[in-house]
């Protein structure tokens, strides 16, 4: 492997595990009517392309388009009348697992890499990891540099001006930037601008460790 001296790691697939169906189950339970089949195998932004209404949803979540109370609106306009905000939330965070061996390994990265997020997503989510990290007792400011998230920048991956300004605002050179998706679009994106790009499985970040980090670690 190259060497870097720079880390953008993805969050939905390769820190955190992500299991969509199981959001789609519990927002059915809610009383939204889900497709059969919502999964034509072509990624949009991360997610399942479908022309249900809940996936253009999501997508403009994740680029701040729609924000939480706007999101809680439109889900109650299509969920069951006595369902709450928190059911809601819930549901829609519960295709988010936290693996906290994870996040140890980017927290002891840190003490030799510049380490950054590079995530779609949006602010629902992002409140939710917020304080899932801080109460699992690694907050993402201690993990991170700096966390770069769609719904802030207005904008997500692939679109080529979101690796642009990541590389602008973290000042990295971006031949010494290792990044790290589980998106083939994604890392196609990441290596036209430069960086290391390098794909992994959704979800086996562990089985990519002892190439990526065992020797820099100095295991």
């Amino acid at each position: 492997m190259q060497k870097f001296k720079n880390i953008f790691f993805d969050l939905g697939g390769v820190l955190f595990n992500i299991d969509l169906p199981r959001t789609l189950m519990a927002l059915a339970e809610l009383g939204v009517s889900i497709p059969v089949s919502a999964d034509d195998g072509k990624p949009l932004r991360g997610l399942p392309v479908g022309e249900h209404p809940i996936f253009q949803l999501i997508a403009k979540v994740d680029v701040g388009e729609v924000r939480r109370e706007q999101f809680l609106e439109i889900m109650h306009g299509i969920c069951r009348p006595d369902v709450t905000d928190e059911q809601i939330i819930d549901a829609y965070c519960t295709m988010i697992s936290v693996p906290t061996s994870r996040l140890a390994l980017v927290k002891r990265l840190r003490e030799k890499y510049n380490v950054f997020l590079l995530s779609n997503i949006g602010d629902v989510h992002w409140d939710y990891v917020l304080r899932v990290t801080r109460e699992a007792g690694y907050p993402m400011d201690e993990c991170f540099d700096h966390c770069f998230c769609s719904f802030q920048l207005g904008v997500s991956k692939p679109d080529p001006a979101i690796f642009q300004r990541v590389i602008e605002e973290s000042g990295v050179v971006p031949g010494e930037s290792l990044y790290i998706d589980d998106f083939d679009d994604n890392i196609k994106a990441g290596a036209e601008a430069g960086l290391l790009a390098y794909k992994i499985d959704g979800n086996t970040l562990e089985q990519h460790v002892p190439l990526l980090f065992e020797e820099e670690m100095g295991k």
